[in-house]
């Protein structure tokens, strides 16, 4: 049976490259609760911008592409796995923070597949939307440092913008290096 198990593993995915950066993240607490910051890290748990989005967007892209670019398809399967990390990070802080994490924004609105960008057939555009995507956890992240005075959320956030910045990165070379600029644009 165990037998039978690696082997299906190893039909679905192999080798699983996950990108990452060699540093250790902070420790997951906070000075104290405040249901106010819980409800700010809500969006990036499972608002429009948020770890959520990210990683269904990106493992639909992973399924979509995984013929018409592989090397596409295994970087943002490995990327989306970075991302479950990161929702699993917020889900603790908004509970230490004295929220609930369910699948919901600050404003109150439950997660929706309508977040994602799937651009069906379209790895060029996929991997576009990917960078604006990053690009826009970025900025959220560093709005969320601003409002959220607490130096332990504060100093994770930051940790996790470094690997949003990788993310980044690594979806430009793709681009650069599958799609001429002319195919690339909405």
């Amino acid at each position: 049976m165990e037998h039978e198990k690696r082997e299906l593993s190893d039909q679905l995915h192999g080798t699983i490259n996950i990108p990452h950066i060699r540093e250790p993240y902070p420790p997951i607490k906070v000075m104290e609760p405040n249901p106010q910051y819980a409800n700010i890290l809500l969006d990036s748990y499972a608002g429009t911008v948020s770890e959520m989005t990210a990683i269904s967007m990106y493992l639909y892209h992973h399924y979509d592409s995984e013929d018409a670019l592989p090397e596409f398809a295994d970087v943002v399967e490995g990327v989306a796995i970075v991302e479950m990390f990161h929702l699993e990070i917020l889900a603790k802080l908004i509970i230490l923070l004295g929220g609930d994490p369910r699948y919901l924004g600050s404003n109150g609105a439950w997660w929706s597949g309508r977040y994602v960008n799937y651009l069906t057939g379209e790895p060029c555009l996929q991997i576009h939307a990917d960078i604006q995507a990053e690009n826009a956890a970025i900025k959220q992240y560093r709005q969320q440092i601003i409002a959220i005075d607490d130096p332990h959320v504060q100093n994770m956030l930051q940790r996790i913008i470094k690997d949003e910045q990788l993310h980044l990165s690594l979806f430009k070379k793709l681009l650069d290096k599958y799609c001429p600029r002319s195919s690339c644009h909405p």
